[in-house]
């Protein structure tokens, strides 16, 4: 082969290659990869659901927003947690918050570890400038035990100083781009990968769309997406409490050395858990191939003392579930959908001790 005819020949292959990856991406791939968080990593299409989205009039204020403004405005609360607390779901429900009890609300959620963001608070003495009547912590139910539960949180595990510029830096982040735009940008590549390999995978793992997605079927219909409404689609994780269950008691213990740290500033500390899918709809699971329900929520409720309002979400959603309501998580989703953070949100005010 002379060497022009071998140049046109890799030269054949790359394009060819791109225009297969081109294909693949436009066709197919990018249309999991668009949708939400469990369509895009178990490389899953489905239809979309009737329940429509929400947009609030009014919202709450993020904690960059605070840091750039420059202003030492006092708020009625801040919100700390991981995703459930920052959008997760396509809404905030500090939102929801806002437009409907009126109420001011600074979200300031650092690390996603909120017990570690709310010392972080302390420290560099936001808390005292803001000055809320209450601070509400969150946690995924299967990230609980990692934050929490482990170890004894030390509230001093942080100088003053280093808190202070960790704080002032929030301000100083930039808003990350859309990777998935273009025509056939960075990531296609890895995506159309994935998706064969996981295509691959769920021909050998029934159970699984992914190594991190199970889909299993329920006995009641929870969903609106069509074709799909008796489906559950749930992320691996949701299964870690068989071989690590939550330690409720160093749970307990860490919260109610928050609270009484806040105590003393007389503020309220409220902690609740965004549910797992698996474990809020497993009385449904048709099929639990031997895996025992998870007790996460039986052990908090027993333990006590409780010098914190827990919220239980669990007994608010199954309640709402046993009244045949759809979509209080969404089908493609880890997380809770609008109607999911309204039923919370609901039951969250009776508690705020200052407008009861």
């Amino acid at each position: 082969m002379t060497s022009r005819k071998y140049v046109i020949f890799v030269v054949s292959l790359l394009y060819a290659f791109m225009l297969l990856n081109l294909v693949l991406w436009h066709s197919i791939v990018k249309v999991s990869f668009t949708q939400k968080d469990l369509n895009r990593i178990g490389s899953f299409i489905s239809t979309e659901a009737l329940t429509k989205n929400v947009k609030y009039t009014k919202h709450h204020t993020s904690l960059r927003e605070y840091i750039t403004s420059g202003k030492n405005e006092s708020f009625d609360v801040i919100t700390m947690g991981d995703s459930f607390t920052n959008g997760g779901g396509y809404a905030y429900y500090q939102d929801y918050l806002t437009s409907h009890y009126g109420l001011k609300i600074l979200n300031a959620s650092i690390s996603g570890n909120c017990i570690e963001d709310l010392y972080i608070f302390i420290k560099a003495g936001v808390i005292d400038n803001v000055r809320p009547k209450a601070v509400v912590l969150e946690s995924v139910e299967r990230g609980v035990q990692g934050i929490m539960g482990i170890r004894e949180i030390d509230s001093g595990f942080m100088t003053n100083e280093k808190a202070k510029r960790l704080v002032q830096n929030i301000g100083m982040k930039q808003n990350t781009k859309q990777l998935s735009s273009g025509l056939l940008p960075p990531l296609a590549f890895n995506a159309n990968m994935n998706f064969i390999y996981n295509k691959l995978y769920h021909i050998m793992n029934p159970e699984r769309l992914s190594s991190f997605v199970y889909i299993t079927e329920l006995n009641r219909n929870f969903f609106t997406n069509p074709g799909y409404e008796h489906t559950l689609l749930h992320y691996c994780d949701d299964l870690l409490y068989l071989n690590s269950p939550v330690n409720a008691e160093m749970v307990n213990r860490n919260l109610n050395n928050a609270a009484s740290i806040l105590k003393e500033k007389n503020i309220q500390l409220i902690f609740f858990v965004g549910v797992d899918k698996y474990d809020l709809y497993y009385p449904y699971i048709i099929n639990h191939n031997g895996r025992p329900e998870n007790q996460y929520f039986h052990d908090m409720r027993r333990i006590s003392p409780k010098d914190y309002v827990f919220i239980d979400t669990m007994k608010i959603f199954r309640e709402a579930l046993e009244h045949d309501e759809k979509d209080i998580y969404w089908f493609g989703d880890t997380h809770w959908s609008w109607k999911g953070m309204q039923l919370f949100c609901d039951e969250l005010v009776k508690y705020f001790n200052w407008l009861n």
